[in-house]
């Protein structure tokens, strides 16, 4: 499925919960690009430079690309030292600051259409509780992605 223009609120919204939720100074976020395996990061939260605007995160690449390729939550307590990622996003990373990061991945009908992330800038390990309302604000995308998909689906059948 195509990103529409309407899926970035889901993302800003998201950001915005999980903020609150966590206390995280930083999020963001974006969606699959069609056809393509990488997410473009469009939305952003808390951040202090444009360093990560726009930035397509390739399948497999950095700590969003890990997520998309496992399909599942992944995090890191220092990002540019971390030996579980590969580092090809490092300098944006590093110009916003950022050390604890956490993506997670927005799965609909098994398939990865985005990618949410939260950080921190102080090295530190984030806990199950900040996992936790990472994973409902994915959820949250995914519902309604599932509702926008579902609404065309009927809305394509009654023409």
């Amino acid at each position: 499925m195509a990103v529409e223009p309407g899926d970035g609120g889901e993302i800003r919204g998201a950001l915005v919960r999980l903020r609150r939720a966590t206390g995280l100074p930083v999020a963001f976020g974006g969606l699959v690009e069609a056809g393509r395996r990488q997410v473009r990061i469009s939305e952003l939260s808390g951040t202090a430079t444009a360093a990560l605007s726009a930035l397509a995160v390739t399948s497999g690449n950095g700590l969003g690309g890990r997520a998309v390729a496992l399909s599942r939550p992944c995090a890191v307590t220092d990002y540019s030292v971390s030996a579980q990622i590969s580092h090809e996003y490092d300098r944006p990373v590093a110009a916003e600051g950022l050390r604890s990061v956490l993506a997670v991945p927005v799965v609909v009908r098994r398939r990865v259409r985005g990618v949410l992330y939260g950080a921190l800038r102080t090295a530190q390990p984030l806990g199950d509780r900040t996992l936790g309302a990472a994973v409902a604000a994915a959820r949250d995308v995914e519902q309604a992605l599932v509702l926008r998909e579902e609404t065309d689906e009927l809305l394509a059948a009654a023409r």
